[in-house]
């Protein structure tokens, strides 16, 4: 896992915000029924970037290119010709809630059979600054009850973590912030 700090300019950071106050966005709810004691069930908003049916088009990914150009200069890898999906998640404010909770621990894209995440690697990149950290877990499977924290990150505006698609992750709802956005980029190997 490789955590990059106002991983493009301030500029940039902007527009990427300005960019997604501004594109359509989709209500989304998770069910599921492998919820450990400190997971809650998100309510929050999307938008497939690029994608007709979310009212967008190849042309809106325009704002996200530099974060793609910018992971190519830092990692001396190709990246734009590996891009799987392209997702933005809004998360609204729910002072209810609780302190130390996240959503459903998830891998981005997995095998429906071995439960173990597909080859791949994942760019997620912060648009604001927000309370809700992102949670990061041991456990490989997908069906993994109470999978056990190896470490939260704070959603901080302008950073952006690359990781494994085989890691179990997890996003927080804002208790105090307004919203909580991010940009999810699922590459394949």
């Amino acid at each position: 896992m490789i955590q990059f700090e106002n991983f493009v300019p301030q500029k940039v950071q902007d527009d990427i915000e300005k960019a997604m106050l501004k594109m359509p966005w989709y209500f989304n709810t998770i069910e599921n029924d492998i919820y450990s004691i400190t997971t809650q069930t998100p309510t929050y908003f999307v938008n497939l970037i690029g994608c007709e049916q979310h009212g967008t088009t190849a042309s809106d990914a325009k704002p996200f290119i530099p974060l793609l150009k910018r992971l190519e200069e830092v990692t001396g890898r190709s990246y734009i010709d590996r891009i799987v999906r392209m997702k933005a998640n809004l998360y609204t404010r729910r002072p209810d809630f609780a302190e130390g909770h996240h959503h459903l621990p998830h891998l981005d894209i997995f095998d429906n059979e071995t439960k173990l995440g597909d080859p791949g690697e994942i760019l997620l990149y912060y648009a604001n600054d927000s309370d809700g950290d992102t949670a990061f877990f041991e456990e490989k499977r997908i069906d993994t009850k109470n999978p056990t924290l190896t470490g939260k990150l704070p959603h901080k505006k302008g950073m952006a973590i690359l990781f494994d698609n085989t890691i179990l992750h997890a996003s927080a709802s804002p208790r105090i912030a307004e919203y909580r956005m991010n940009v999810n980029f699922v590459f394949r190997r």
